[in-house]
């Protein structure tokens, strides 16, 4: 019941940020709104403020904004001539007024961003032990894998990720690492070390469990669950993610064995990878993450989480164009990677259950989708229209002339 109420909040809600983006810039623009809707289908409550009727309606799935003038058909001529008429207005005024509901997606979701940052992020991490260390990272500093770093500078060190962010935030030239070793706590001093080392020369240890199974892919199809231990890949036997990784990495479209441990069960699976087409290369991935044994709570100052949910935000509009502009490299992999309401659901159940900091995320993560859906259509249909009068005019001095 929980999870329903959730989808609908997070439909609703978007939907009515989205409609009145668009609202409030054709009032800007003296538009007359005839309606302004929460919801759809029979009205519950509806009152008047000004020209406008403002109403709550039975489906609350979003809401709508009627315009004097929008639907030439339904207007009168008298209507489409007055000068509040959309109808009458320039082509960059009705295409700010479409522009206007997708830029009020984008400030909705740094503002929601902004307050879970403010609130607190949940972190996942990997633990911080030694996984595999190069021979040129442990002349530096002798760590072995199984060691479990604690402090660094005698900062405590949560996380994988503390060890990256304390190394690069202060940079002296002698740092103490305190760590654990055979139930030892043992201290080891390092100079000129550079924090680079520990992202290519030292690596975490990562076994090879599933931390997540993402909707639709490979290995959801599979029926591959969260906590399954992959033993197993064709003939070769995997130690840890790296080995998992490899593999895959090298498999794209090329059938896979793989023997995954279950509780006391082991169970044998056949899986494509697919393309990933994040990448390049022909990289292959079948949709699985690694666990993250460490989860803590990190908070920050009003400043740092507009800023942070600002980049945030760029981060992923990047990123989905980045993603769709693969897509139309690799278009066969168009319907293995574009998910639908069922899939929104699915990850709406997920995020809830994680709690209130990661159910705003995804509230804003969608609001920036919904964004991005809507501004090439309905931006580019006010110039394109104009385009198109405009090209008839020149060329046949006539608007209603006809194409062939």
């Amino acid at each position: 019941m929980i999870t329903i109420i959730a989808i609908l909040f997070l439909i609703g809600i978007l939907v009515f940020v989205h409609e009145l983006g668009h609202f409030i810039v054709a009032r800007l623009n003296h538009v007359k709104v005839e309606k302004f809707s929460f919801g759809f289908g029979p009205k519950l409550l509806s009152w008047n403020i000004g020209e406008t009727e403002y109403r709550i309606s039975l489906i609350p799935l979003g809401g709508y904004v009627k315009m004097l003038g929008e639907n030439p058909d339904e207007t009168s001529n008298d209507e489409l001539l007055d000068k509040r008429s959309l109808k009458q207005k320039r082509w960059w005024q009705k295409a700010l007024i479409a522009f206007g509901g997708p830029f009020a997606n984008f400030l909705f979701a740094i503002l929601i961003l902004t307050l879970t940052y403010i609130i607190g992020v949940k972190i996942y991490d990997i633990a911080p032990v030694i996984g595999r260390i190069s021979t040129e990272a442990y002349s530096a500093i002798p760590l072995e894998g199984k060691d479990r770093i604690i402090s660094i500078d005698g900062v405590p060190i949560p996380g994988w990720t503390s060890i990256i962010k304390e190394w690069v935030t202060k940079s002296p030239d002698q740092r103490q690492i305190t760590f654990i070793r055979d139930n030892d706590t043992l201290f080891v001093q390092t100079e000129n070390f550079s924090y680079e080392l520990w992202l290519s020369d030292i690596k975490p240890n990562v076994p090879a469990i599933i931390g997540d199974v993402y909707y639709g892919l490979p290995a959801y199809q599979a029926g591959m669950k969260k906590g399954d231990t992959i033993v197993r890949i064709e003939d070769t036997e995997i130690h840890d993610w790296y080995d998992l990784h490899e593999i895959i990495k090298n498999s794209a479209d090329r059938p896979l064995h793989f023997v995954v441990q279950r509780g006391d069960e082991l169970l044998e699976m056949d899986i494509t990878p697919q393309v990933n087409i994040e990448l390049d290369e022909n990289s292959g991935i079948i949709g699985i993450s690694q666990i993250l044994e460490q989860e803590y709570i990190e908070s920050f100052s009003v400043p740092k989480s507009f800023k942070y949910a600002f980049l945030t935000t760029i981060d992923i509009i990047g990123r989905y164009y980045s993603g769709l502009s693969k897509l139309v490299k690799h278009p066969s992999q168009v319907g293995k990677s574009v998910g639908g309401p069922i899939m929104i659901a699915s990850l709406t159940s997920q995020q809830v259950k994680e709690g209130v900091s990661a159910y705003l995320s995804f509230l804003a993560m969608i609001s920036i989708i919904l964004m991005i859906v809507n501004l090439p259509v309905r931006f580019c249909e006010e110039f394109l229209i104009e385009f198109s009068r405009e090209f008839r005019i020149f060329f046949t001095g006539s608007v209603s002339a006809n194409f062939f």
